[in-house]
């Protein structure tokens, strides 16, 4: 039996078409209140499934827009209290790893604890096969991809994920760009579908760093010290290293005839090292806490040749994989890195597309 819809576009009918087969999988859909999710969940409704939603609370009152849409669709709505959790593994990281001079990446270490840990396993515990998640991400032949839409390569912040929960893993909208899916939940009539999308670290205002890392690390992180050049000078003073990251030029309150970058921050002196733009382009550094996808052991990856990201915009670049002990050292073959900045995520990709593995930047 053919679920038809009258006004979906022929273009977006393969996401209505409905089979009574599809009664019999349960799926949790998380929720987050925006459109993708929303229009996950309108899609799989549509196509038969029997279906859930879940809206986790992590550090403030859940979205209200999620329970609506659930109620819309006429299906039950969970919340789950997980501000503990995530308080403990994404919110106090992240303050430690900028009070270390680094520049943390909390949406990989919360798709690793959080959404696809303890959510998932809610999902689960619920009778679910699968969590459906509207993450623009694939799935080919079980390995984690890219998906369409070239500006939004969410598998990066994915690739800290183990790999053995993703058989209960399904990305419903990974072959829509967003402005198309968009159109298709406006057609579907999902109340949200012209919501903005959520800003980049969820628990801090825009803007706000500097008053959020203050405020949670008690002050903490004014911890002044001084600004200096390759050769050990003095140009000017910082408040503390939480304040800064890797390849920043603008706010470092110091004069010279030529910009000047940070470059690197020294734990030892306290000082926050400056230097050219051409000093920030590195052909090697290391990656470290490697998760592996298609590769069996840390072993089989020493000596290979890939594709490799070290910020979910960058471009890929050609590189080759040196074990070092647990770490690698990454050799890039073609050009330069410009600006590696330590604690921020590193993926490594095939020919395809599909994740090898995922790590940090060490150094």
């Amino acid at each position: 039996m053919e679920y038809y819809i009258s006004n979906i576009s022929k273009e977006f009918e393969k996401y209505v078409q409905y089979n009574a087969d599809n009664q019999n999988i349960k799926i949790g859909v998380a929720m987050s209140g925006g459109v993708d999710s929303s229009t996950v969940a309108y899609i799989l409704k549509r196509q038969g499934y029997n279906i859930f939603g879940v809206t986790m609370k992590t550090f403030n009152e859940e979205d209200s827009d999620a329970k609506k849409v659930c109620e819309d669709l006429g299906i039950e709505h969970y919340v789950l209290d997980i501000r503990k959790e995530f308080k403990e593994r994404v919110m106090d990281y992240f303050v430690d790893e900028y009070m270390k001079g680094r520049t943390p990446n909390p949406c990989m270490v919360c798709n690793r604890y959080i959404k696809f840990g303890k959510l998932l396993d809610f999902i689960l515990d619920k009778g679910a096969s699968y969590m459906a998640t509207g993450h623009y991400t694939k799935l080919k032949n079980g390995a984690l991809s890219v998906g369409d839409d070239s500006n939004k390569d969410q598998v990066y912040f994915l690739a800290q994920i183990k790999k053995e929960k993703l058989k209960n893993i399904i990305f419903p909208v990974g072959d829509l760009e967003k402005p198309k899916l968009r159109e298709l939940a406006k057609e579907l009539g999902v109340r949200v579908y012209s919501k903005k999308d959520s800003q980049e670290i969820c628990f801090i205002k825009d803007g706000k760093l500097k008053e959020f890392l203050i405020e949670t690390s008690n002050r903490k992180a004014l911890n002044s010290g001084n600004i200096v050049d390759k050769n050990g000078k003095i140009l000017g003073k910082h408040e503390g290293f939480s304040f800064y990251t890797i390849g920043q030029r603008k706010g470092l309150g110091i004069s010279s005839a030529n910009p000047l970058y940070v470059l690197e921050f020294d734990d030892k002196t306290n000082n926050i090292i400056v230097g050219t733009n051409e000093d920030l382009n590195k052909d090697r550094l290391v990656a470290t806490d490697i998760n592996l996808f298609l590769e069996a052991s840390l072993d089989s990856l020493d000596n290979l040749e890939c594709f490799v990201k070290t910020r979910s915009r960058d471009i890929l670049h050609k590189c080759i994989l040196r074990k070092n002990g647990n770490d690698f050292i990454v050799e890039l073959i073609d050009n330069k890195v410009r600006a590696v900045t330590p604690g921020q995520g590193i993926v490594f990709y095939n020919n395809e597309g599909s994740v090898i593995a995922g790590g940090f930047i060490k150094k």
